[in-house]
């Protein structure tokens, strides 16, 4: 070509020259572009600077995408369209999730993991033979169930569970599986030490992987938590508040990524919204059976999400799924699964008519049937135990259907051949579980559970040390709340205020009332003389002051305490 000159004899890197007109350029790296040049002469530019420049740019380039690259692993710092970004609509749970634990496993640090082993677990209560509403007729009949106490006469004992065997652990998600008032409920009452009402025997055993029942529901009462079927919540206050509160609540002192707090707490609060698809309700009562506020629906999705923001390593969770129609039920159990599988959470579930895609993600079933346990073990491997003890499995039946049926004489289908061998009373069930190949390897199993998890030994040791690393400076080791004492004032006063916000009706009309109760009552007593004719006026206006001031207090009757009660339990 015209104007081009070739390389000098033995160099591999080819000379670059310029011409006019927008002729080729040939590049150190062997490529052709075209430009523009004014020039009227040809240039020869040297191939050790253009290498040295080239070379400068690639690490110029190299430190801004590695710059991008840590900012796009960072959830907290995610770009407007990223996939880490909860309000994006490219948001992807598995991808926050995942960079998530990279960004904790990069600091060094892991999360908190526990299951839980029971063996000979049995649950019992009390009862009388019969029992009254009291009022202000009947309350004298009292005296005789006093009487009956200091006699010596006992009360009847009502056994819930019987003999139950199991073993979760973490990572691992069980589904129970029962009709109503086979048990379930007690079960997971029981595993989450909320047992207001119900006594555990002293011959059951409970391993929550090295860590003894009194310790970890006394100690550690938030890392195993409760769910109930009910939503209950303060309903004026909007769902973001409802979780902002529960977010930083259970914020840990060491962060991840350096971020903020307060931006901790938000971006926490996002994505579980996000995850649960109520992102759009932030702003929004959450509302009760009388305040109007998010659909029935969507305050299932915000106590769900509200459990799930505890961190809890051991979840239970009883018929969360009731009021979710089946594509959210799915979407619930899915979460659940992510969660096990990146934070190695272990979860107990239990669903009424549970679709079969979401027992498919379930690694284990429990079978109950009227306080007996019936079968433990695969999700896979349950169908075809029943089918051994004689039953057959309906066409176009789901699994869990099958299962739940065993529990019902009218729903249950005997093979033939089988009508005289198949079981059909719970304890029939119970006895062919307790002679199943299936149970004594679980009782295998879980023997070499309580050999690998001691009680009190090395995995209780590092989840102490874990949590203890999570708590505030100050706060207690043994205390089970993550904040100092005056962090959680400085929490409660802050969601106070926005209840004060949402709903000022009752501190007004307390207000109001007090004034024009004062304006009235000093009214009555204006202008008392200093004298001692007037002690007995003078008395008399204390002693109003004290009952208005104690019957002011009858407003917080109506306040809810469950919600706050909730709260206890799950350490906020």
């Amino acid at each position: 070509m015209t104007g081009d000159k070739a390389s000098p004899a033995g160099e591999d890197a080819p000379v670059i020259t310029k011409r006019e007109g927008g002729t080729t350029e040939t590049s150190v790296t062997g490529f052709s572009t075209d430009m523009t040049e004014e020039k009227d002469r040809d240039t020869l530019i040297d191939p050790t600077e253009e290498l040295e420049r080239r070379a400068s740019l690639v690490q110029h380039l190299a430190r801004t995408y590695s710059v991008s690259a840590g900012a796009e692993d960072n959830p907290f710092v995610a770009t407007e369209d990223s996939a880490l970004n909860p309000t994006s609509p490219n948001f992807s749970s598995r991808a926050w999730a995942k960079a998530l634990v990279n960004l904790v496993a990069s600091s060094g640090a892991s999360f908190r993991t526990a299951g839980v082993a029971f063996q000979n677990l049995n649950v019992y209560g009390y009862g009388r033979s019969t029992d009254y509403q009291k009022d202000v007729f009947n309350i004298w009949l009292s005296a005789v169930n006093f009487l009956t106490r200091i006699t010596g006469q006992k009360k009847k004992r009502i056994d819930i569970l019987r003999n139950f065997d199991g073993l979760v652990r973490k990572g691992e998600m069980l589904v129970v599986l029962g009709p109503p008032g086979s048990g379930c409920s007690t079960l997971l009452k029981t595993i989450a030490g909320e047992t207001n009402g119900i006594y555990v025997d002293d011959v059951s055993y409970l391993n929550y992987q090295g860590i003894t029942p009194e310790e970890m529901h006394s100690h550690h009462r938030g890392e195993a938590i409760y769910t109930a079927e009910v939503d209950v919540h303060f309903p004026m206050l909007s769902v973001g508040d409802t979780l902002t509160f529960a977010s930083r609540a259970r914020r840990p002192r060491t962060l991840p990524g350096s971020v903020q707090p307060n931006n901790f707490a938000n971006h926490l609060r996002d994505v579980v919204m996000a995850m649960f698809g109520i992102l759009h309700t932030v702003n929004t009562r959450v509302g009760n059976d009388f305040i109007r506020g998010v659909s029935g629906g969507e305050r299932k999705r915000v106590t769900i999400a509200e459990a799930a923001l505890s961190g809890a390593p051991l979840q239970c969770w009883d018929n969360s799924t009731r009021g979710l129609d089946s594509a959210n039920a799915i979407e619930f159990c899915r979460t659940l699964r992510l969660q096990a599988d990146m934070f190695d959470n272990s979860a107990v579930v239990s669903i009424y008519q549970a679709p079969q895609s979401a027992y498919d993600l379930f690694d284990i079933v429990l079978v109950l049937y009227e306080g007996r346990q019936i079968f433990f073990g695969p999700t896979a491997a349950a169908r075809q135990y029943f089918i051994d003890l004689g039953f057959g499995y309906p066409l176009q039946a789901t699994t869990p259907d099958f299962l739940t049926s065993m529990t019902s004489p009218q729903e249950r289908i005997i093979r033939k051949g089988w009508e005289h061998r198949a079981p059909r009373t719970p304890d029939e069930f119970a006895s062919s579980w307790k002679a199943s190949v299936q149970y004594r390897e679980l009782q295998a199993e879980i023997e070499e559970y309580k050999q690998a998890h001691p009680l009190g030994g090395a995995d209780a040791e590092a989840f102490r040390a874990s949590k203890r690393a999570q708590q505030a400076r100050g706060q207690r080791a043994k205390s089970p709340y993550t904040l100092s004492y005056m962090q959680q004032i400085d929490l409660t006063m802050w969601r106070g205020w926005k209840r004060l916000i949402g709903d000022p009706s009752i501190t007004l009309s307390s207000l109001f009332g007090n004034v024009i109760m004062g304006l009235i009552v000093s009214s009555v007593f204006y202008n008392l003389q200093p004298t001692t004719d007037s002690f007995f006026q003078r008395g008399s206006l204390l002693f109003f002051a004290m009952l208005l001031n104690a019957f002011s207090s009858i407003l917080e009757v109506c306040l809810p305490s469950p919600a706050r009660e909730k709260d206890r339990a799950n350490d906020f």
